[in-house]
């Protein structure tokens, strides 16, 4: 499977997530297996969309809370489902 083949799949999938709430967590874990076995990295204004611990997807307000650190430059989204924090940095 191509690169791009791939990609496109990946961004179908995680809209198809941000549709169907039910679905969710099996379409980011089909995502992430495409992406894995493609060797095609999960772009990065799609990572920041799901918890990589519980792969819910991530909604600022309600199940999600995002603070900006500017003395370390980094973004913190935490998922309000598990606890869990992920670190994304910006210029």
């Amino acid at each position: 499977m191509s690169q791009e083949i791939a990609e496109e799949r990946i961004r179908i999938l995680f809209r198809e997530a941000e549709k169907r709430p039910e679905y969710a967590k099996r379409y980011l874990k089909l995502a992430e297996k495409i992406g894995m076995r493609a060797e095609t990295p999960i772009p990065g204004e799609l990572k920041r969309k799901y918890c990589s611990e519980c792969y819910s997807v991530l909604r600022p307000g309600d199940n999600c809370r995002i603070r900006v650190k500017s003395e370390s430059k980094n973004i913190e989204y935490e998922c309000l489902e598990c606890g869990n924090i992920s670190r994304h940095g910006y210029k």
